[in-house]
């Protein structure tokens, strides 16, 4: 299973002090990995884990981990655009 799609979900909170960047919730991330896969798939994985403290910038990449049909696969997430509290992603996912 390899799946690759652009995600567009409300998925970081913004910091609370002065020059302080916003960073992206893990559980959004990880929201956004389950409903690409399930989407593209039908399958619907059940433990996706994303890093925390990932800045909400365009540019910003990171991995997001979950178990599929077949065993572990990772989904890379890259930043494609911020907008306010919305945050898009390009995800490609795949075995290992």
């Amino acid at each position: 299973m390899r799946t690759s799609v652009v995600v567009v979900a409300a998925v970081f909170l913004a910091a609370g002090t002065s020059g302080c960047q916003a960073t992206i919730k893990p559980d959004g991330a990880a929201k956004s990995v389950t409903d690409m896969v399930s989407g593209k798939t039908g399958f619907t994985p059940k433990d996706v884990t994303c890093p925390s403290g990932m800045k909400a910038k365009v540019g910003v990449e990171f991995d997001c981990r979950f178990t599929g049909p077949e065993g572990p696969y990772t989904a890379h997430m890259r930043v494609t655009k911020v907008d306010g509290e919305n945050v898009e992603f390009a995800i490609d996912s795949k075995r290992g």
